[in-house]
């Protein structure tokens, strides 16, 4: 390429060869490269992430279900104990573990409870509100839109 001591200048990155004889690069590639940077994070990072927040979601659902049958402290609670090993076991964050365990508390709900609507309806019916009725989905016709259901012709 050059002589030794000599600056060699390559196209990119640049290129200098030391004294020693050991080439030294001086500035990175052009900046159009990145595209193939952000590919391989959403190509291998995202599915991993989605994965992971998966796994994460089913761990918190079990820590809340054995906080709730055996209460939050993992000394007297041998189910939770196990719960938190398997998650930490699995990399789940401490804060994560923890707000799982005190999502299972009370929440300052009371006692829960189901309230079902009824109410009067044309000419006295009574029961559960249902869909709504109508137009359907906008191509005209009766409730299952998609038309009237009259053939063209």
């Amino acid at each position: 390429m050059a002589v030794r001591g000599v600056l060699a200048l390559a196209r990119w990155p640049r290129l200098v060869v030391a004294p020693m004889g050991r080439p030294l690069h001086l500035g990175g590639a052009p900046s159009w490269a990145g595209h193939n940077r952000w590919s391989k994070v959403k190509n291998v990072k995202g599915p991993r992430d989605l994965a992971r927040s998966r796994l994460f979601q089913r761990l918190s659902v079990m820590l809340r279900a054995a906080a709730r049958e055996g209460g939050p402290d993992p000394a007297l609670n041998p189910q939770l104990a196990n719960v938190v090993e398997q998650c930490r076991a699995k990399n789940m964050p401490k804060a994560s573990i923890e707000a799982a365990i005190r999502g299972a508390g009370d929440d300052g709900r009371g006692d829960a409870t189901r309230l079902r609507a009824e109410g009067g309806g044309a000419r006295g019916a009574t029961g559960p509100p249902g869909p709504p009725r109508g137009h359907g989905g906008g191509a005209g016709g009766g409730p299952g839109g998609r038309g009237s259901g009259r053939r063209p012709g």
